[in-house]
């Protein structure tokens, strides 16, 4: 692929990832009481929806910002990539029936999916997180071959009767 779309795939990945991070944190805070609600009817214990209640619009706004940031760009991909597979396992619990009861669902637009379709879509999202990753990476590896090459041009083998000339 050449750079330029391996650039530009990139940096597709990391905006459809941040715009759903701050969907979801801005949708969360815009209807707290219903973020309450649902996180009070998960299956988790109540201190631990007190701590996600406040800890993920943050986290999600933290990561969106780190994936616009090109310096923190490949953080924000892992813990976009950490966060995404933690909520995809929950949600593949729920989906399996793994636990008594089914707790509400998402709000936003996700609020709409099955927990079938909501699998998929955290699915294709941790898709996007891989392929913006392994690109990421391919990216330093050229980078690190250019500084390579380029170190080397600079550099001229003396021939034997350069030895010693002033």
């Amino acid at each position: 692929m050449k750079n330029k779309i391996k650039d530009f795939v990139t940096n597709t990945c990391t905006l459809i990832l941040a715009f759903v991070f701050i969907y979801t944190a801005v949708s969360k805070v815009y209807d707290w009481e219903g973020t309450w609600d649902s996180l009070y009817n998960q299956v988790f214990p109540i201190w631990f929806a007190d701590i996600l209640f406040f800890a993920l619009p943050v986290l999600e706004i933290g990561i969106a910002g780190l994936l616009v940031s090109s310096k923190w760009e490949k953080m924000g991909l892992w813990l976009s990539g950490i966060l995404m597979v933690l909520f995809t396992g929950y949600v593949g619990l729920i989906y399996i029936g793994f636990f008594d009861r089914v707790p509400c669902s998402c709000g936003g637009v996700i609020s709409s999916f099955s927990w079938g379709q909501h699998l998929l879509f955290n699915l294709f999202l941790l898709g996007v997180v891989g392929v913006g990753l392994k690109l990421k990476e391919e990216g330093r590896w050229r980078k690190d071959e250019i500084k390579k090459r380029e170190k080397g041009k600079g550099k001229r083998k003396k021939g034997k009767g350069e030895r010693g000339k002033v």
